[in-house]
């Protein structure tokens, strides 16, 4: 064993478990800053539906395509639509969204404690991350900086940087390629079994599910150990 690496959300930091709350209250506060910049008047229902239907067939085209779908672009288009695009206003827009995360964003138990005992270990750590909405990875960042847990890392790929979502084959190579690891000499902890599960064994890794709220069981995906605590990651490291 030479690298261990993790998701982000749920698994090492967890957020929402249900989206559609918090993201119609992203939508909600994207209209006030869209009505409050557009040089004309706009409606809210024809609003709403516009944009909670564009997030919609994101999602389907990042689970179905394996792609990411920057939400840069897509407020950038609906702030256009509305004629009040600007560097500024995207901005607000991307932060507004952040900022449903943070209000309810809490270090899942154990996490600092099993990176600490990883890093002791001499082991590599890297983290590989589809970011919620496809916000710029800055934000991520910010929740990982907020909780110290940055400084454990040595490389990190997010989903908005490579352009591609787990399970994508290519974004687990990008990331064995940027520790110096191959895949048989590598650990991956991750809380679902579609993109992480799936993802690592694909690629050849030992893919441990870490169980959450979030966690949905996906057919014919088996991963090679299951635990409810980060801790327990470090006696299957001691096994390895």
């Amino acid at each position: 064993m030479k690298a261990v690496l993790f998701d982000l959300g749920h698994t090492l930091i967890d957020h929402y478990c249900d989206w559609h709350g918090p993201e119609q209250r992203g939508v909600e506060r994207i209209y006030q800053l869209v009505s409050e910049a557009s040089p004309s008047p706009v409606d809210r229902a024809e609003f709403t539906s516009y944009l909670t239907e564009r997030l919609a067939h994101t999602r389907t085209k990042k689970r179905e395509e394996m792609v990411e779908v920057p939400l840069s672009e897509l407020l950038g288009a609906c702030l256009d639509r509305y004629c009040c695009l600007d560097e500024v206003t995207l901005q607000e827009g991307l932060e507004i969204f952040y900022g449903v995360l943070l209000e309810d964003r809490k270090l899942v138990p154990g996490a600092v404690e099993v990176l600490e005992s990883i890093s002791d270990r001499g082991l590599a750590i890297g983290l590989i991350s589809d970011v919620a909405w496809g916000l710029p990875s800055e934000f991520p960042l910010r929740d990982m900086q907020h909780f110290g847990l940055d400084r454990y890392f040595d490389d990190m790929v997010f989903s908005t940087d490579v352009g591609l979502r787990k399970p994508h084959p290519k974004v687990f190579k990008i990331a064995l390629s940027n520790l110096g690891v191959s895949a048989a000499d590598a650990m991956y902890i991750g809380n679902s079994p579609f993109h992480d599960i799936k993802g690592a064994q694909g690629v050849g890794m030992k893919a441990v599910l870490k169980r959450s709220v979030y966690c949905h069981p996906e057919e014919g995906v088996v991963p090679d150990h299951t635990v409810s605590q980060l801790r327990e990651i470090e006696s299957l490291i001691n096994a390895a």
